[in-house]
Formats: structure tokens, C-alpha cells, sequence
């Protein structure tokens, strides 16, 4: 019995983390599916796409949508999104027709929860997207 709960409790932290990753790993495939949404559209519609960032709502979403409902992408209370462009915070972009960014300036989107993080970068002349 005691083996039993030796091994229950050294597995529960680990399980817990490996949750909190997967977690991370899911919100940004979920923000890169909204951003390449956001993009495909502004391209497809030749009409700006904006998305914005909600901090306090914890949500991303896209503005001008053809949908009737918005894609919002929301994330966890325990995980914090950052936007910035030059480090400065970012609170919307705007893809243009061409699909990329208006302003001219790549955006990185950092998604944290404890110490893991990811980070999304925005090209700005193409659209492009990457992940650390």
C-alpha cells in the first residue's frame, strides 16, 4: 500500500504538468488558427481583417468577419497572451489584402503559462507565421 501511494504521489505532479503543456500547446495551435483564418479572409475578401486582443477577457478575436458569429480564441485563467511589436504592447493588428500586416511591423504574440511559454511571430510584409 505504501508503494501504491508512493508512486501516486510522485506522479501527480508530473502528470500535472505535462497537462499545463498540453494546455499550451492547444491555445496556440488555436491563435495560429485564428490568425491564419483572419488572413485567408483578408486576402480572400480583399478587405483589412483586424484581430484583437482582450487581455482582461482573456480572448483574441477577429473583427469584420462575413460570419455571424466572431471567432474568438480564449485561453485559461493561468495563462497569460502578450502582444508586441518592437516591444511595445500590441492590442489589434490588421492584415491586409495583401496578407500582410498594416503598420509594417512583425508581431510577437506570447502565450505563458508557468515557466513554459510559445511564442507566435507575425511577418509583417508577408503574413507569415512562426512558432518558438
Amino acid at each position: 500500500m505504501a508503494i501504491v501511494g508512493l508512486l501516486i504521489a510522485t506522479s501527480v505532479p508530473a502528470l500535472s504538468r505535462y497537462a499545463s503543456q498540453v494546455r499550451l500547446r492547444a491555445a496556440t495551435r488555436e491563435v495560429i488558427g485564428l490568425l491564419s483564418l483572419a488572413r485567408s479572409s483578408a486576402i480572400g475578401s480583399r478587405q483589412p481583417r483586424t484581430i484583437t486582443l482582450n487581455t482582461s477577457q482573456r480572448s483574441l478575436f477577429i473583427l469584420e468577419t462575413a460570419q455571424t458569429e466572431p471567432r474568438i480564441v480564449r485561453w485559461p485563467s493561468s495563462m497569460t497572451v502578450e502582444a508586441t511589436a518592437h516591444d511595445e504592447p500590441v492590442q489589434a493588428l490588421v492584415f491586409k489584402p495583401t496578407g500582410g500586416l498594416e503598420g509594417g511591423r512583425a508581431v510577437t504574440i506570447t502565450l505563458s503559462q508557468g515557466t513554459k511559454s510559445q511564442t507566435v511571430t507575425i511577418a509583417s510584409t508577408t503574413g507569415s507565421l512562426s512558432v518558438n
